[in-house]
């Protein structure tokens, strides 16, 4: 049985553009950087090291799943773990946040996890009535107070948020027009209104104006209300926000304006919906790895898009889940497992010597890590026996302490004891 490689978290995106804004992230990366891999599952991928907390290293792959949907990440994440162990699953990307509560561009990580359109559909008076089943998948305490405790500093990225989303420079439209302002003869028209076709769009399309530039009557009311609630002038857009908060999942893209109204009714909290993040908390809990979901918001679920948040929202997710696995390495790697488990070569020894205590059971795993009969010499006691050999392997002998350590382990494979001691022995083949 091939061994297993041993990468500290593995990173899924639900499509390309995503994982590439992911191999944008050069802050506290190794000298090798980012490198292309293509795996035996014939999967493309790029793996990297980098150095956390306390000079703690952390390795991550990432890749991405081609389609969005739950089905696809499952599978994908299911094909990874059969190639390597990892200690965390995590994912990056874009979500719809819930107006009001988040801004575009904001980045939510997810403490609760659920798929909201599980359940049961039954007809009550001749109308469908869902019936919901919220079976929810959440990352243990301590990361949520990680999460918590998360920081960025957006001046070291190498993209910019967009300075007033669509709807803010709709809005600066109608108070020009509202005023008897044409508003590309404002002084301040490059910086209020950078977008102007697709802004001029969303007017026409929304009926606030006329093809002649003027307001209609339901233009007219818009900007009534906005001086109602903004005597003194339109608000600057909200700075830019890390929320830990509920992120729900669903078969379908959604363009619903009342989508978070009805999903609040059951989980009040809820923020974000995505269309895989549920499927990774299942398999998170099915194989005992935690789970961690980042996505920000790119849109609010309506039929009202910003395109020019995409980019930013799929590189802000990437930033902060690199930035949270630097500060927190050593909750994600096989290093700090190492390390935990203060193990010894006395342990590895007294385990040895009681799973192997005869001469032809040690020289039939030596023969099986590559070496010969003869290179074992008889000793009546096991510790003694074992001992010998292991000084051997360490010392340059042709069986390889890693090598003696994985034949050990297709015996064994559930043992804490000899994964700690193929993790130490096989950590610097891993290092940048």
């Amino acid at each position: 049985m091939a061994e297993k490689e041993q990468i500290d978290v593995l990173i899924v995106c639900a499509l390309k553009d995503e994982f590439q804004q992911v191999l944008q992230i050069k802050e506290g990366i190794c000298s090798a950087g980012w490198v292309d891999k293509t795996l035996a599952n014939g999967r493309l991928a790029a793996d990297a090291r980098f150095v956390g907390r306390d000079k703690v290293e952390i390795s991550v792959r990432v890749t991405w799943s081609s389609y969005m949907g739950r089905e696809e990440a499952s599978a994908l994440v299911n094909s990874m773990l059969s190639e390597a162990d990892f200690k965390c699953i995590a994912m990056t990307g874009i979500c719809a946040g819930r107006r009001g509560k988040v801004s575009l561009g904001d980045v939510i990580f997810a403490e609760r996890l659920w798929s909201y359109d599980a359940g049961k559909l039954i007809k009550e008076g001749g109308l469908e009535v869902f019936q919901g089943d919220m079976l929810q998948y959440r990352p243990d305490t301590e990361i949520v107070q990680r999460m918590q405790n998360l920081s960025v500093d957006l001046s070291a990225w190498p993209i910019s948020r967009p300075s007033y989303p669509i709807e803010n420079q709709v809005n600066w439209v109608i108070q020009c027009l509202a005023n008897q302002i044409k508003p590309f003869e404002h002084d301040e028209f490059d910086t209020k209104c950078a977008d102007w076709q697709p802004v001029l769009a969303r007017l026409l399309d929304k009926k606030l104006v006329t093809k002649e530039l003027t307001l209609t009557d339901s233009g007219l009311e818009k900007a009534n209300e906005l001086n109602l609630w903004h005597p003194k002038g339109l608000p600057e857009p909200e700075p830019f926000r890390i929320h830990v908060a509920p992120i729900a999942t669903g078969a379908a893209v959604i363009e619903d304006s009342d989508l978070f109204s009805r999903l609040s009714q059951s989980m009040r909290k809820v923020l974000g919906v995505d269309m895989e993040a549920s499927a990774l908390g299942a398999v998170g809990s099915i194989s005992r790895i935690p789970v961690i979901v980042a996505k920000a918001v790119s849109d609010f679920g309506d039929t009202f898009k910003d395109d020019q948040y995409r980019h930013f929202a799929s590189q802000a997710s990437a930033q902060c889940m690199l930035r949270f696995l630097r500060d927190n390495a050593d909750m994600f790697t096989h290093q700090h497992m190492v390390e935990e488990m203060h193990v010894s070569t006395d342990d590895l020894i007294d385990f040895l010597s009681e799973e192997y205590p005869d001469i032809s059971d040690a020289r039939a795993v030596w023969k099986r890590a590559g070496g010969r009969n003869s290179d074992i010499a008889t000793n009546p006691r096991p510790k003694d026996m074992w001992l010998n050999i292991w000084q051997k392997s360490v010392n340059g002998a042709a069986v390889k302490p890693t090598e003696l350590l994985n034949t050990v382990a297709n015996d064994y494979p559930e043992s804490d004891l000899i994964k700690s001691f193929l993790t130490r022995f096989s950590i610097n083949e891993k290092l940048c």
